[in-house]
């Protein structure tokens, strides 16, 4: 890791409720997630859901009031993921949809470039990590398609074979 770079510090546990959370004007939620690249091997971060087994999602969570929609999405990187660095641009947002064609969500994606791999982080007992070539994510993220069409949308996909 360079020496010039300062990441985010955040707390040893994850934040818990929503009183904090960003909803827009039409009363949608506001999360923040990542695209999380490592660059020395050029892989991609997936966490374990803590709804469903055996289901792969993308780092993210609910933008909070009293941070920027990027620190967000680095926290619940590292909340979820164990990982910390910085986010390197914006991928786009997309709307997450419920079972009866609500609006659940908007999600802001954004890319990041993880600097440090920690052995302890705030969600690890209820959460597995696991590194993944680009097929290999866009496979494990079948059963959520706005999440692989955040990772389509993403310069990852676009720097590696989609085939």
């Amino acid at each position: 890791m360079s020496q010039n770079v300062t990441l985010n510090e955040f707390p040893v546990e994850a934040r818990v409720g929503r009183e904090k959370q960003v909803f827009d004007e039409n009363n949608v939620r506001q999360v923040a997630g990542t695209i999380a690249v490592d660059p020395k091997t050029k892989k991609v971060l997936v966490v374990s859901s803590t709804k469903y087994d055996d289901v792969w999602v993308l780092p993210k969570g609910g933008w909070e009031s009293d941070e920027t929609k990027e620190q967000s999405a680095e926290r619940e990187t590292y909340e979820e993921g164990g990982v910390r660095g910085e986010v390197k641009g914006f991928i786009d947002s997309f709307l997450h949809y419920g079972y009866n064609d609500e609006i659940k969500a908007k999600i802001w994606f954004y890319e990041f470039e993880v600097k440090e791999i920690l052995d302890n982080w705030p969600e690890k007992e209820i959460r597995k990590r696991r590194w993944c070539t680009f097929k290999e994510a866009k496979h494990l993220l079948r059963f959520k398609p706005v999440l692989q069409k955040a990772l389509l949308a993403s310069s990852f996909a676009q720097e590696t074979d989609p085939a």
